[in-house]
């Protein structure tokens, strides 16, 4: 009977682990709350050439996904929920606080298929996301700004925008 009781708490433990280990697999859901709330984001400058800092300013709260999407349809993720990466986790997290983030063209990294990768690269348009979710098109809304990037340095004569 002993051995009984003791196999099926064994059981229920396995289980038990099993379970959370898969739970913390998942990545958290934004609420209703978030969903509904009202984000700004804001890039600036406009346009940008080589060697330019890119400002994003955001209203706190905000989505934890951040991602950059380049003229030639590259997916970069910035931020991005990583659950066997604690560290990375706990700054996705964290990121829903960041009022403001600088990005140097000539230096800016984003993952892509899960390796790091330089950003701004080519001539166009870059869209810059942010969301609760940037992995699904359940309707999860997210917000956006564009810059314009050269690539190449800026001349002296060119203005700023």
């Amino acid at each position: 009977m002993k051995l009984l009781l003791y196999t099926l708490v064994m059981v229920g433990l396995t289980f038990s682990v099993e379970v959370c280990a898969f739970a913390q697999n998942v990545k958290p859901q934004p609420s209703d709350r978030d969903l509904s709330r009202k984000v700004s984001l804001r890039c600036s400058p406009r346009k940008l050439w080589l060697g330019d800092t890119l400002t994003l300013n955001m209203s706190v709260p905000h989505g934890r996904d951040l991602a950059i999407l380049s003229p030639d349809d590259k997916f970069f993720w910035l931020k991005s929920w990583e659950p066997d990466n604690r560290q990375a986790t706990a700054q996705w997290y964290a990121f829903e606080k960041i009022r403001q983030l600088k990005l140097a063209t000539g230096e800016a990294k984003g993952i892509v298929n899960n390796a790091a990768e330089p950003i701004f690269t080519k001539t166009g348009w870059y869209s810059i996301r942010i969301s609760y979710n940037l992995e699904t098109d359940d309707g999860t809304p997210f917000n956006e700004c564009k810059v314009y990037y050269t690539h190449r340095r800026r001349r002296t004569n060119e203005r700023r925008t």
